[in-house]
Order: C-alpha cells, then structure tokens, then sequence
C-alpha cells in the first residue's frame, strides 16, 4: 500500500505516491541547480505534465516511481548537460518523438500557419507565404486553406511544442537553449536595425483594413437579408408581384433557408474580419463546427428543392410569357416614334409585326401602319411600366418587338432603336 499526495506540476494537478514525489522534487531540484536557471526548470516542469498526460495519468490514477524514471528517460539526467558536456549533447538522450504541425504566432504576421508549415517542413517561410499569395490569384483557395489551417492546427504555445514543432528533442538541453534564446529585448534591438518590422507593420494594417471590409460587408449582408425576410413577412410571403416565386411550401422553405445560409457566410466573414484583428479565431472551435455542420445540411437540402423549384418557376414564366404578331403589308423601311422599345429584325417568308411581352400589358396602344413602303411603329400611347404593388421582375413588362420580312430593311431608322439588329443574316426566302 503506498502512501499518495496531491501535487502540482506545470500548473496541473496531479496525485502522487510519497516517495514518487521525492524523487520528483530531487529530480526537479537537481535540474534546477544545474542549469541555474528558474524559468528553464518551469518549463520542464510543463513537460513533465505533457508527459505525464500522454502516458494516461490523469484523474484519480497516481503517479509512481516508474513513471518518474520514463520522465528521467525522456528528458535526460541533470548531470549529462553540464557546461562542459554542452557541446556533446546533441548525442545524448535523443527522444523518439516525431515531428508536430503546430501554428507560430511569435514569427507569423497574422496567425502563424506559414511559419508553422515552414517549421515543420524544414523551409523558408517566404516560400510557404508565395505559395499562398499564388494559390490565392491562381484558384482562390489559397484563402480558404490558410483559414482551415487556422481552425484545425493548434498554437505552439510552449517551449517544448516549439521544439516538436521543429522536429527536435524535447529534453532538458533543449528547453534550456529555447528559454536563453528568448531574449525579447536583444530580439527587439536586432529587429529594429532591419527592414522586417515595417513589413509586418504593412501586412497587419492590410489585414486590419480586409478584416473591417469583412465585417462591414457581413453586417450588410445580414442586414439587406433580414430586411428581405421582413418584407416577404409582411406580404403573407411574396417576395415578387409576378408570384413566380415563392410559391408552395417547398418554395418558401427554400427562400428561408437561402436566407438563413446567406446569414451563416456572413457570419463566417465577421469572424474572420474579428480574427484579422485579435490574431486568433474568436469563437470556440464546437461553435464553428456547429455553423459549418448546419451550412452543410442547409446547403444539401436547398439543392434538393432547387432542382425541383427551378422547372416549377420557369414553367410559370412562359405561362405567362405571351408573343402577338400582325400581319402588314410590304415594306422597305421602318420609322419609330415614341417610347424606347426593344427592336429586332427577323428574315421570314411575310411582312408582320410581332410582339413577345410577359404578363398583360396593353399592346393595342401600340399603332402600326404601312404607306408608300414605309413601316410606322408609334408607341407613344403605350405604357411600358407596371403598376406594382410590390417588387416586380418585370417593371416594363419585358416587350421586344420583332420586325419580320422576306428582305432586309434599306435604312432602319432610327437605327439605334434596333438593339437586336441581325445585319449580316442572308435572307431564308427568295426576294
């Protein structure tokens, strides 16, 4: 029967045998001493618990002499790093661990994931950030990918991640070095007498203005949809006043989930611009999960009732799409008074006239006559625009007129009234 106590190692609690602990604190004490250096024996001590975890010593389970000697094994005994031996240690202790993708948040300009791809790879960052910027101009995901990479790599945050981030040991030697290397204040002079500050200082301010624009276009977007929900609320539904869509329940269901995934993206770019910002993504990583499990249902059932919305609403449209034609004597020129009106012309085997509207405008307003071989079209009595009470597809009711004869026209005039015009047609019938 052993004899527990409770502990703290590298600020998690751990039970402990008693004479666990003392060869713990003796080990601990020794490394302390030898290295002579409080913040490296904090570090290992942040290790230890690392090592600890990964073994499956958590909860109630106690930590026991065996366990204290697997941690001497990973780290390496105090006395093999003396000044003396520094320069052989490289031999030493040399752990089986392997390499780790970790975010550098120290060297990176936004949040590290160049410079953590760059560690682990064994490049220059430069490389990693060219490769971004290429696939960003190239194909567009370079975005998408660096913000995957953001999401799902974690942060190498202490000294002993840094150092798996970069495929080395983790050892007592190997902490020491990292902790004296982290010299802030040499590390801000050096820095200062280079150009590489004033390069991060532009990457942060672009960053900073692209995340504004982020969440000031996700903000209006969420506002212009919610705006659009509104509206159709307090019109039993109806976005359009040609009812074309939405119509039914499957269509209805269809426009709010639109909405709603409208919504979800420009969440998704307010919370990029926010993290642009703060440097880390601002919500916890279920929630995000959360948002992108729910676009992806959303997105899958909104394909599905769009497959079978989309004939629905085009059948709709040509139910009420309507063509009317005249029939005219011949002639050779065309003089257009009144209202602008799409023109175009059309070889066919008669002369006529024919008009391709959508809904009920009111075509005999529209006059055409034939004299001396001249074609009149007047609209100066039509009325192109719809009175709508609500949002209208259609405001002018669509109408092209299409001016059809066995031969083409000498002069149109006027010609720019013909934004249709086919001049380099040959004739389908005989003159």
């Amino acid at each position: 029967m052993n004899e527990v106590t409770k502990i703290h190692l590298g600020r998690q609690a751990f039970t402990v045998s008693v004479s666990a602990q003392k060869q713990l604190r003796a080990y601990l004490d020794a490394i302390e001493k030898e290295v002579g250096d409080k913040d490296v024996a904090d570090e290992v001590e942040m290790r230890m618990a690392e090592l600890l975890s990964e073994r499956g010593i958590k909860g109630d389970k106690v930590v026991l002499p065996a366990d204290v000697d697997y941690l001497k094994e990973q780290l390496g005994d105090p006395e093999d790093f003396t000044e003396d031996d520094m320069q052989n240690s490289d031999t030493h202790h040399q752990s089986d661990e392997s390499k780790r993708l970790f975010r550098d948040t120290q060297k990176g300009i936004l949040a590290g994931v160049a410079s953590g791809l760059a560690a682990y790879f064994g490049v220059d960052v430069i490389i990693i950030r060219l490769l971004f910027v290429v696939g960003s101009l190239a194909w567009g995901g370079g975005i998408l990918l660096y913000i995957l990479l953001w999401l799902l790599v974690p942060e190498a945050k202490t000294p002993s991640e840094k150092l798996q981030m970069a495929g080395k040991s983790v050892n007592v030697e190997s902490l020491k070095e990292i902790v004296e290397r982290a010299d802030v204040k040499g590390a801000a002079r050096r820095a200062n007498g280079t150009i590489a500050p004033f390069i991060n200082s532009f990457f942060r301010v672009i960053f900073k203005i692209i995340g504004i624009g982020f969440i000031l276009g996700g903000m209006g977007v969420i506002l212009g949809l919610s705006a659009v929900w509104t509206y159709m609320a307090a019109h039993h539904g109806k976005l359009f006043q040609e009812n074309l869509f939405p119509v039914g329940t499957a269509e209805h269901v269809l426009t709010d989930i639109g909405i709603g995934l409208g919504i979800i993206v420009a969440l998704f770019a307010i919370l990029c611009g926010l993290a642009m910002f703060k440097r880390r993504w601002p919500v916890p990583a279920w929630a995000t999960g959360v948002l992108a499990g729910v676009f992806l249902i959303g997105a899958t059932a909104a394909i599905v009732l769009s497959a079978d919305a989309a004939p629905k609403v085009r059948d709709r449209y040509l139910s009420r799409s309507h063509t009317t034609t005249r029939s005219l004597p011949a002639f050779q020129d065309v003089v257009i008074q009144g209202k602008d009106v799409d023109y175009q012309w059309e070889y066919a085997g008669s002369y006529s006239v024919s008009f391709h509207y959508f809904d009920n405008p009111n075509i005999s307003d529209i006059k055409t006559s034939v004299s001396n071989g001249v074609l009149t079209i007047d609209t100066t009595d039509y009325n192109r625009d719809q009175d709508c009470q609500m949002l209208c597809l259609f405001r002018a009711y669509n109408l092209l007129i299409t001016v059809k004869g066995p031969r083409p026209l000498s002069v149109p005039a006027p010609a720019d009234k013909f934004t249709h015009l086919i001049p380099d047609q040959q004739p389908a019938y005989p003159n």
